[in-house]
């Protein structure tokens, strides 16, 4: 199972699968393409991966309109303004992470950060104060073991948790709570970005080699710091090269995505209970990057988070204004569209592998009723043709392996090459 769903190249990388089998019998390696894929021994037995790998299933079963289902819809910004300028938009998450730390409703929030003693690697973080939250405000474009260790962490404490992640990351903790009910009080709030695909590292390498330096920075920063805030990359020499967030995500992150973004149903959160996002300003019907105060909109998709969400205002965390859900296909006009799309990617991509895909509850159907046929019929073909390409590109990438770092204890970085049959 784990070699069909790398070799369609669905795998998230989240390194929920290490976690299950643990790290003797499955590791995730990071390959030359700068994506993580996990490593399985010979003989493991993984057939039960087909009802917990998020990037294979994405299930829900209530009822779906274009933003998926959401019981209210809100404009927000946290009130602490430090944390404001810092947070890649109007640190939402950040603010009712902190609420949820502060008024002892969780322990720990379990979120993505820079891995110790890198600042190009992410890893999975749990944050118990303030300081944590600050250090973990910022988007991190790039890939993460957010799932590699899930259930060592709760294993280790009796602690109970927040998650915050992208959509995939909350499917994969979906999937491991109804396969493992034990840990379904642990985990009682979840919390998802938007998401418009997530980079390889080689990405990030080719952002800031536009300094025209190609050593690993001291410091890297996506955005943040200002709304949407520059990309910033600091060397230990002083040097220092910053580009726009326009020129750093549109014109080179956002390019260098694997192929299971591409048919992406959730790009949105539809199984969080809070799903935020940049509430971005318009110009001429598009999202406007002009720098401004940062602001979230916030999609209030259960109960536990249209909860979380008032608590968290009245407390003083947060501000807030209703927001017309109407406006937001302005604001997240990539999303808007790509809902729309993405089912005939889905469809093509479902049938060349066998329907290995189970995304079930989305509204993917009716969304592709409601579309242009004659684009999504190219949308369909075009898939076809990537899924194709893609297949040839992983079965080089895993015969070839590559070095990109070295080894740690715990996140063994170095790439082997992986013998496809076997896994």
């Amino acid at each position: 199972m784990i070699g069909k769903i790398v070799n369609d190249g669905y795998c998230v990388g989240c390194g929920l699968c290490e976690s299950i089998y643990g790290s003797d019998n499955c590791q995730m390696k990071l390959f030359s393409d700068g994506f993580y894929y996990p490593v399985k021994k010979t003989g493991v037995n993984d057939k039960g991966l087909k009802h917990l790998c998020p990037g294979i299933r994405v299930n829900d079963n209530r009822k779906h309109g274009i933003w998926g289902y959401v019981e209210k819809v809100e404009e927000a910004w946290s009130t602490d303004n430090t944390l404001r300028y810092k947070a890649a938009s109007g640190g939402v998450s950040s603010a009712l992470a902190l609420y949820l730390l502060e008024s002892k409703k969780v322990d720990g929030i379990l979120q993505t950060g820079i891995m110790e003693g890198s600042s190009i690697y992410n890893e999975l973080k749990v944050s118990h104060n303030r300081e944590d939250i600050f250090n973990n405000a910022q988007s991190r474009y790039a890939p993460s073991l957010t799932l590699s260790r899930i259930k060592q962490v709760l294993d280790s404490s009796d602690e109970i948790y927040a998650y915050i992640g992208k959509p995939c990351d909350i499917a994969g903790i979906r999937n491991f709570l109804l396969a493992y009910p034990q840990y379904k009080e642990r985990i009682k709030y979840t919390i998802s970005i938007f998401c418009a695909g997530m980079p390889s590292y080689n990405a990030t390498r080719q952002v800031y080699r536009q300094s025209g330096k190609t050593e690993e920075p001291i410091s890297i920063k996506y955005r943040g710091e200002g709304w949407p805030g520059n990309f910033k990359a600091v060397w230990k020499d002083g040097t220092k090269f910053e580009i726009s967030y326009n020129d750093s995500r549109g014109k080179v992150l956002g390019g260098n995505l694997g192929f299971r973004c591409k048919i992406c149903p959730d790009g949105i959160g539809m199984l969080a209970d809070i799903a935020v996002g940049d509430s971005w300003n318009t110009k001429n019907g598009y999202p406007d990057f002009t720098e401004a105060d940062g602001r979230n909109f916030c999609f209030l998709r259960s109960q536990i988070g249209l909860q979380l969400f008032n608590d968290a205002v009245k407390a003083g965390y947060i501000e807030c204004r209703e927001l017309d859900a109407e406006k937001v296909k302005y604001m997240q006009a990539y999303q808007y569209d790509r809902r729309h799309m993405v089912p005939w990617r889905v469809l093509a991509a479902n049938v060349f592998s066998g329907l290995l895909l189970h995304f079930r509850g989305l509204g993917l159907l009716n969304l592709m009723l409601k579309s242009n046929k004659k684009r999504g019929m190219k949308e369909l073909y075009g898939t076809v043709k990537r899924f194709i390409k893609n297949k040839y590109s992983m079965y080089t990438v895993f015969k070839t392996g590559g070095v990109l770092a070295k080894a740690r204890t715990n996140y063994p970085l170095i790439s082997t090459p992986l013998n496809i049959k076997a896994a």
